[in-house]
């Protein structure tokens, strides 16, 4: 599961290289500039992408969290 509270709170840049990465996951708001997540929840397949996407975003805003959501 994909944590991003801290997204909406940072100064994004808005690179967009997690949805370049990981477009099944991730995308940009347009009216904002700032990263949305489609699917905090992905499939087992994706899970390299969305690390490498995770890894990828310059200002260090999103996460992956195991466990339950709240």
């Amino acid at each position: 599961m994909l944590d991003a509270r801290d997204c909406q709170y940072k100064g994004l840049s808005g690179t967009g290289r997690c949805e370049d990465l990981c477009p099944e996951v991730f995308s940009t708001d347009a009216a904002e500039g700032k990263v949305v997540i489609e699917k905090a929840e992905f499939p087992q397949e994706l899970e390299e992408k969305v690390r490498l996407a995770v890894r990828n975003c310059p200002e260090g805003a999103l996460r992956i969290a195991r466990g339950v959501a709240e």
